[in-house]
């Protein structure tokens, strides 16, 4: 009986982590580009297992383009900088992020000037 119930795990456990990998993955995001955002915070959400920052940023138009910023988990960002306070409604930062492939308006975290001119997280490495 045992002996099943193990097998029984294990097969579930094999058959979870693909769909758990897919739904952490950030390919939807050209890592090969990092864009920079200049614009006011309108949200900041510190939790797992994926962090969002929401920003209005200057567009084309005469209302601001809403961007949706995902983010790592709160422990992998709090090891380059990020923390529940960095930012609050309303700052002026300007972010720098890896945009989505499809030309929306969302992107993924990689580091931000905070309204104190401080550098939190970690810019893309220019080519070689």
């Amino acid at each position: 009986m045992k002996g099943t119930l193990a097998a029984a795990v294990v097969a579930l456990a094999t058959l979870a982590a693909p769909s758990s990998l897919a739904h952490h993955s950030f390919a939807q995001f050209d890592q090969t580009r990092e864009i920079e955002l200049k614009g006011t915070v309108t949200d900041w959400q510190f939790v797992s297992p994926h962090t969002w920052l929401y920003l209005l940023v200057p567009g084309t138009g005469k209302a601001p383009d809403k961007w949706s910023i995902e983010g790592l988990d709160p422990v992998l960002l709090r090891k380059v900088g990020f923390a529940k306070d960095t930012f609050a409604p309303g700052d002026k930062v300007t972010v720098y992020a890896f945009p989505l492939r499809n030309g929306a308006k969302g992107a993924a975290l990689n580091a931000a000037i905070l309204p104190d001119g401080r550098l939190v997280g970690k810019r893309m490495e220019a080519p070689k």
